[in-house]
């Protein structure tokens, strides 16, 4: 279980690429001031992620502003930057709705930027263009009665990304991995902490498949308490076809 759980690290830092900058083409992208503070998300680049997430200002950058940022702002995943050549964050005036988009070079399909014991499990296959919708609520964490936080539902409307699995991996860990179309990923508060939660549905079973990580504590969060877990799951509605 601690295996599969580890691919939530991973994954939202790929799918997170979208959000760490700001301001039109030549403009300039916020400083620190932007991040969350340390003592909230321990991760500097993440907290720079999540600053720019909270403030839902429209976007449109490319490569060159996007590495010019990153010398900053640094992640210990190898994840593929060079690849990118666009990113954008955009409201419709007349809906409110937010989306996030994401264009690569080419078709992406690169080894999982994070090893067990030497080896990269497998691989992230991602299309050319993807579009997030970004949908921003509240809730209340069931260990703070009375207290609202937010909740920043990233949801994959357009494109499609999988993480795919090595095939013997796979088959000695059945029960827990399997290779997965991602739907989701959300950002919202348990008990202080910020939590990533990345949701998506097995390619082989159809069941929906959920792992959490502790951006507060920069540690997987394994095992998942019941309580996380039916807050986490009610975020997002499984389909009645999802095997439970």
């Amino acid at each position: 279980m601690r295996r599969s759980s580890l691919f939530v690290v991973v994954l939202v830092g790929f799918l997170s690429l979208p959000l760490f900058a700001q301001g039109g083409r030549g403009g300039r992208a916020p400083g620190r001031e932007v991040a969350v503070p340390k003592v909230e998300v321990r991760d500097s680049f993440f907290a720079y992620v999540l600053g720019i997430v909270r403030s839902g200002t429209d976007i449109d950058i490319d490569n060159e502003e996007m590495r010019a940022i990153l010398t900053e702002f640094k992640t210990s995943l190898d994840l593929p930057f060079d690849l990118i050549s666009r990113v954008t964050q955009t409201t419709s005036p007349e809906s409110g709705l937010r989306t996030i988009g994401l264009d690569f070079l080419r078709d992406v399909n690169i080894p999982i930027p994070f090893s067990l014991l030497f080896y990269h499990p497998g691989s992230i296959v991602s299309s050319q263009s993807l579009l997030f919708t970004v949908n921003r609520s509240v809730a209340e964490d069931p260990s703070e009665p009375g207290i609202l936080s937010p909740v920043f539902d990233l949801r994959l409307s357009s494109g499609s990304v999988l993480v795919n699995i090595d095939d013997w991996l796979e088959a000695l860990l059945s029960a827990y991995i399997e290779d997965t179309l991602v739907h989701h990923i959300i950002f919202f508060k348990w008990q202080g902490d910020w939590i990533g939660l990345l949701e998506g549905e097995g390619v082989r079973t159809r069941r929906d498949l959920r792992a959490y990580f502790d951006f507060t504590k920069n540690a997987i969060v394994f095992p998942v308490s019941t309580e996380l877990d039916a807050l986490g799951k009610g975020f997002i509605p499984v389909p009645a076809s999802a095997a439970r």
